[in-house]
């Protein structure tokens, strides 16, 4: 064995580790999730066989021996019992469909066509199954900025469509976004999906990451580098972002978090560092010391749940606004924890 193949051993399993452990569950109701053995599971969605690794442009360019997709991580699960007549009509499908890479370099579309559902089809395929797996995808990177359309930031009317026939007929029912950034999500409350997982672009290995988490196999344990806002416009350098000449950093400071914090907290749907587990925890601040400049906390974590999970305890500071202003409140530490 070379020096460089000894060195690579081992780098898809953590990148597997990596990419389930950074998935963000942001609603669970209903039970929906994790699913359990021997559950019948019906996959929606044309991205299930097209799995976004990462982004487009240089990322999105990088050669790789395998990727593998949502739905075969669902199939080699041993958990769940995917619907493989619901698998055949979107194979079908998507031969007339191909997955559309665009004209050259960093060109592929934000988002591919998906197919249109009828409400026979989702009644049918529901009253043969116990959860319903809706997968949208987005693709993002140089040049590939999300702007305020359907299809990118947006949701498109097929999508829409989608959830809301989907989401109406099964109880558990979850939205499985394998996206670059964030897009609108104005739709879980307007279409009541119970369900909603951030899977992001988790690499050759994400889409065994992202079955590890909806099968129980991983709790999910990331938690929002973004805030969610209500609107896109409610994201104050939206206003002069995206011009080929020049740009205005008009944030200042109150970039990210720290603006809607500071400023428009009204305006969060989701808020910078949320995210939900399969199991609770119980945190307790048992000392803090302080030592000239430096000051540490010991917090102790409890699970008070039934399953294995791991919890990120967050540290923010409110800092006194002095002659130049600062943002209300910034995160300053973070660590995550294990609990049996």
């Amino acid at each position: 064995m070379s020096v460089n193949q000894h060195r690579l051993e081992g780098f898809a399993q953590f990148g597997r580790k990596v990419a389930a452990e950074g998935a963000v569950l942001l609603k669970n109701e209903h039970s929906t999730l994790p699913i359990l053995k021997d559950e019948r599971v019906a996959v929606f969605g044309r991205i299930q066989n097209s799995y976004y690794k990462s982004g487009t442009g240089s990322g999105g360019l990088v050669n790789v021996d395998y990727t593998i997709s949502i739905l075969d991580g669902l199939k080699a699960s041993n958990i769940a019992k995917v619907d493989e007549d619901l698998v055949s009509i979107y194979e079908a499908w998507t031969q007339n469909h191909p997955f559309e890479k665009g004209a050259g370099w960093g060109q592929e579309p934000w988002s591919q066509v998906e197919m249109e559902v009828s409400d026979e089809l989702v009644s049918q395929v529901a009253q043969r199954n116990d959860v319903a797996v809706i997968i949208i995808g987005r693709t993002a990177g140089e040049d590939q900025d999300a702007r305020k359309e359907a299809g990118s930031y947006l949701l498109t009317s097929i999508e829409e469509d989608l959830i809301s026939k989907v989401s109406k007929q099964f109880k558990r029912c979850v939205v499985v976004l394998n996206v670059g950034n964030i897009i609108d999500m104005k739709w879980v409350e307007q279409y009541n999906v119970p369900s909603v997982l951030y899977v992001w672009q988790g690499g050759m290995e994400g889409g065994g990451a992202v079955a590890d988490v909806l099968c129980g196999v991983v709790t999910p344990s990331g938690k929002l580098s973004n805030t969610i806002p209500i609107d896109l416009e409610d994201v104050y350098s939206t206003q002069h972002f995206g011009r080929k000449d020049y740009n205005f950093y008009q944030e200042d400071i109150y970039v990210g978090y720290r603006y809607f914090e500071t400023f428009a907290y009204d305006r969060v749907l989701y808020p910078f560092g949320f995210g939900l587990s399969y199991t609770s925890f119980e945190l307790k601040t048992q000392r803090v010391t302080l030592d000239e400049q430096l000051m540490s906390f010991e917090v102790s974590v409890t699970n008070t749940g039934s399953v294995s999970g791991q919890e990120v305890i967050q540290i923010y500071v409110e800092a006194p606004q002095g002659k130049l202003g600062k943002s209300l409140r910034s995160l300053v530490a973070f660590k995550k924890n294990q609990c049996a």
